[in-house]
This record gives C-alpha cells, structure tokens and sequence, in this order.
C-alpha cells in the first residue's frame, strides 16, 4: 500500500490556495513544491504564501532551489510545515541542511534526481526522515515517467527498508501499480490531480489503485 500525496506546483496564490483547500477535503498531507527559477527553469510560489494559508494539514515543502538556507530559514517559521525536503544535487554540505531543519523540529526529507546514483546519498541515508525519488527532471508537471528509478526504489528499500520512500513525477493511472510494487511509501500525485476533469474522481480512482 502507498499514500497519495496531493501535490501543487504553481506560481499563482490563488490557484495554490484553490488545491490546498481540494486537497484537505481528502487528505492530511500535502506536497507543496517551491522552485527558484535557477534550479530548475521555471519559478513557483514561495514561503510567503506558504504562511500565508493556514491549512490543518501537514505540508511537506519539497524545495528544488539552488540555495536551500535562503528558503529554510522561512520555512521552520511556519506552524502547519512539518517536513522540508531539500535536493542532493547542490552545493554546500548536505548535513549542514540536515541540521538546520532538525534542529528547528522538522523532519528532513531528501531528493534525488532520476540521474543521480543511490551511491551518492547513502552517507545521507541513516540522518533522512525520508527520500524522495524524482521520476522526472525537477521543476515541470506533466513529464514522461522514468522507470529505471523504480529499481533505485527497490534498491534503497534492502539498504534501508525502514527509511520511508516517496515516488515524485510522472505519475500516471497505468503506472501506479508498478510504482506501488517497487516499495513506495508515498506517491506524490500533481498533475493527475489537478488537471484531472474531476479531482475528487481522480483521486477517489488513484487512491484505489495505491491501495
């Protein structure tokens, strides 16, 4: 079984607000996605908007930002963000990251690109609270999914099968049974959702099919 995460990627306030308010009709837990324009091509909405919206579920910001610091600092501020994830592929060190989140009582989550090697992160594995895959390039909803990353979920699963695993990216109804089958514990679902005619048949439909 795997979780469905609503997730919302978007540089407009009012469509950010109009999902969260969707996604906690079904849901406790929700992926915000704040991208910075330099990390991946395109730019979202950022922590000003995130306090902005109160919300009773948790909020798992997934940062695919150059800089982390410049936006972690605002992050552990607010009150309904309980994990920030932040990506591998930067500079700087990672545990220093690792630290600033925990150390503001906030879980920390990883992300990896669908090119990066498991070998990279697993000095990282044992302080995570949780990783994210990317099945696609970051910053863009609506990609082709990636399969050769359901073999580096499966391979993160016998090094640390008690560290939780969340799928991001490409996600369709078709793949969701393989997905599931390589160990996911959550699966992140944007524009499945979002675009869907009907977003509470979509997930009614894809939660069924994670199940």
């Amino acid at each position: 079984m795997a979780i469905v995460v609503p997730a919302i990627l978007t540089d407009d306030e009012n469509i950010y607000h109009d999902n969260l308010l969707k996604a906690e009709h079904v849901t406790n837990l929700v992926q915000v996605d704040i991208v910075d324009g330099k990390f991946a091509a395109n730019k979202t909405i950022g922590p000003a908007t995130v306090a902005k919206f109160l919300t009773n579920a948790n909020l798992e910001a997934h940062l695919m930002v150059k800089y982390p610091l410049n936006f972690v600092d605002d992050l552990v501020k607010i009150e309904h963000v309980s994990k920030i994830i932040f990506p591998y592929e930067i500079e700087g060190n990672h545990h220093d990251y690792i630290y600033q989140v925990k150390n503001n009582l906030k879980q920390v989550g990883l992300s990896i690109n669908p090119g990066t090697p498991i070998e990279a992160i697993l000095h990282l594995l044992d302080d995570l609270d949780m990783l994210l895959v990317l099945g696609v390039e970051p910053g863009r909803q609506g990609q082709e999914f990636k399969e050769e990353v359901l073999d580096k979920i499966r391979a993160v699963k016998k090094i640390a099968p008690g560290l939780p695993v969340e799928l991001d990216g490409g996600l369709r109804f078709e793949n969701v049974s393989n997905i599931k089958e390589a160990g996911v514990d959550f699966i992140a679902a944007g524009s499945i959702l979002y675009k869907a005619d009907d977003f509470f048949v979509a997930w009614e439909k894809l939660t069924k099919l994670a199940a």
